[in-house]
Parts: structure tokens; C-alpha cells; sequence
């Protein structure tokens, strides 16, 4: 699990949103509102969709996803990757065991390789 996730406001300009994706080489961010729970998340893919329109009077709200396919801290890395496979996605968040509704960390299937990787060269 990898605890740098990125964080942006409900009302960041999506302008911010690319300009924060693009400066950190990330392909998502959380979307949470002042009080830190999180509402959806914006993908490069949720990007390119609006790659055309006019992107200046657009929020992240605007362009969210707000299903967020979940797991606990505790969950299996295998189970994992089945959830991931299962629902066709390239990142997996991670809640807090106190308060679900609180991001701490995201799982990607670049993280899932690695920990492949490692393990067949033993």
C-alpha cells in the first residue's frame, strides 16, 4: 500500500487537479471535502474525458467518479488483486479500520507487480 496518496477539494479548479497530477507523474487523486472525507476520485482516464471541453470552469466535483471500490488495511494482497481484476481497476483505496470514510492509502496493480516480481525472485 503506498500511504502518498494526493488529495484535492471538492472545488479545486480541475486546471490545479491536471497541473497537480502532471507535477507529481500520478495517475489519480482523492477528492474529499474540508473535512477529509472523500467523495470520488479522478483518474488520467477522467482527465482525457473532458480533454476537450472547457476545462476552466470545471471542479473536481465536476468530474469525479464517487464509486470507490474500497478494502481495509487487512485485506489479503491476493484478495486484493481479485477485487482489482474483478472490477477491471488499476487502484484499489485503502480506509482507515476507524473511520471508513477516510482514505489512507491506495493500492495499484503497478504495486501488485512489484510484490510479484519480488516474490518470484527468490
Amino acid at each position: 500500500m503506498n500511504r502518498g496518496i494526493y488529495e484535492v477539494f471538492l472545488d479545486t479548479p480541475l486546471r490545479e487537479v491536471i497541473k497537480t497530477m502532471g507535477e507529481n507523474s500520478i495517475s489519480s487523486v482523492v477528492v474529499t471535502d474540508r473535512e477529509g472525507t472523500y467523495w470520488g476520485i479522478i483518474t488520467s482516464l477522467d482527465v482525457l474525458k473532458y480533454y476537450t471541453k472547457d476545462i476552466d470552469n470545471l471542479k473536481a466535483e465536476d468530474v469525479m467518479v464517487s464509486k470507490i471500490i474500497t478494502v481495509n488495511p487487512l485485506t489479503p494482497l491476493e484478495k486484493a488483486a481479485a477485487i482489482m481484476v474483478e472490477n477491471r481497476i488499476h487502484h484499489l483505496y485503502v480506509v482507515s479500520e476507524l473511520r471508513e470514510d477516510k482514505i489512507v492509502g491506495v493500492i495499484s496493480s503497478k504495486d501488485i507487480i512489484k510484490v510479484l516480481h519480488e516474490e518470484l525472485e527468490k
